[in-house]
């Protein structure tokens, strides 16, 4: 295309991803190498379809290892992947009656929750926050090609919604709310592993007659994915001596008087006098003493 002059510059990619090799055991041996026919360590992928489906195989393939390193081959690794989708299915069946929150990706804020901040649970809380720090982190891990950790997010969600444990006939809206996001979320983001279920998901969540293709990523509000504490080392001339525990935005002076008075740090510093105390926001303290 450069020689044809259609393109003006030499590479036609700006980067390399050079992925990792799908392996299987060679029979008779406990040597594991990259499936060939002429080994014979080979797996047809229309049986595996066959058994536990395309959308459960495609989610074991990309969650099992890093797109860059060698792959194991494992049908009890496909298994795991078919419960998962198992647990998300029965979750989204359960909650399928709920009235809908607002669409995924506009709902995001308490004000667009119904203006309700002050009355979500503490437990509706902590799901939103993790809905949507998992957002975050989902968001951030594709453009890294991080698949695999996506994958993980994923079922960490999963695992908070159901120690939500929300009774449908019995709460409140804001809990219907805080699960029916989570929940929208999670499809949305299950997607791009598991399109075929997660097509069917959307629709028995409410969805008709919209395809899941056509709905917007979720969009994560940056106040509910922040951390409701933050735990901070505190160094004592670059050796860790104690831990504080403090807000999220918590000035640079309040962080470093919390950082003095532990007491802790109190045995290290005493007797000694304190030249300098360095602080990295939201991640470090050390004071150094002479």
């Amino acid at each position: 295309m450069r020689d044809l002059g259609l393109v003006k510059f030499n590479e036609p990619v700006r980067r390399l991803l050079t992925q990792g090799m799908v392996t299987n055991l060679v029979e008779g041996t406990n040597e594991w190498k990259a499936m060939s026919k002429s080994l014979g360590n080979g797996v047809d992928p229309d049986e595996m379809i066959e058994a536990f489906g395309a959308d459960a195989t495609r989610l074991f393939v990309l969650f099992a290892a890093p797109v860059e390193n060698e792959l194991r081959w494992s049908e009890s690794g496909i298994e795991g992947a078919v419960r998962f989708l198992r647990r998300v299915w029965t979750m989204v069946y359960r909650y399928a009656g709920l009235r809908p929150a607002a669409a995924v990706g506009d709902g995001s804020s308490e004000e667009q929750a119904g203006g309700l901040r002050t009355e979500f649970s503490d437990a509706a809380r902590a799901l939103r926050r993790k809905t949507h720090q998992t957002i975050v982190r989902v968001t951030d891990d594709f453009e890294k090609l991080d698949l695999n950790t996506n994958v993980a997010a994923l079922m960490e969600l999963l695992n908070a919604l159901a120690d939500f444990n929300l009774e449908p006939a019995s709460a409140s809206e804001t809990d219907i709310f805080a699960a029916r996001e989570a929940l929208e979320a999670l499809v949305v983001m299950l997607a791009p592993f598991s399109p075929h279920v997660a097509e069917e998901m959307w629709e028995g969540l409410g969805h008709e007659g919209g395809l899941l293709k056509d709905a917007p990523w979720p969009i994560a509000d940056p106040e509910l994915a922040k951390k409701e504490e933050l735990e901070i080392p505190v160094q004592v001339n670059g050796k860790l001596r104690s831990r504080v525990v403090v807000a999220p935005d918590i000035s640079e002076a309040d962080l470093r008087t919390i950082a003095l008075a532990d007491p802790k740090v109190q045995s290290f510093i005493d007797g000694h006098q304190v030249v300098k105390v360095i602080i990295v926001p939201q991640r470090l303290v050390n004071v150094v003493v002479k």
